[in-house]
């Protein structure tokens, strides 16, 4: 996908700013909204609080991710 050409700085920003223009949203919610029970793409049944922590624990993997491969890539270059 030609991830070597993308402009890193610009994406992090927007990846930044995506996730900081939900905060206000995020905080305003009620319990009975974080409780609120929907179905995932799988058919598996989810309430929006525990959507909302998986969905960040998948962000975090992906952002260990970048700091292995960051970290194996500049061992090499040494």
């Amino acid at each position: 996908m030609d991830y070597d050409r993308l402009d890193r700085e610009q994406y992090l920003q927007l990846f930044k700013m995506l996730r900081y223009s939900m905060l206000p949203i995020l905080h305003d919610l009620t319990t009975e909204q974080l409780e609120r029970v929907g179905v995932y793409a799988d058919a598996q049944r989810f309430t929006f609080k525990e959507l909302l922590e998986f969905r960040v624990e998948h962000i975090r993997g992906h952002l260990n991710q970048i700091e292995r491969v960051k970290k194996d890539f500049n061992d090499k270059r040494v």
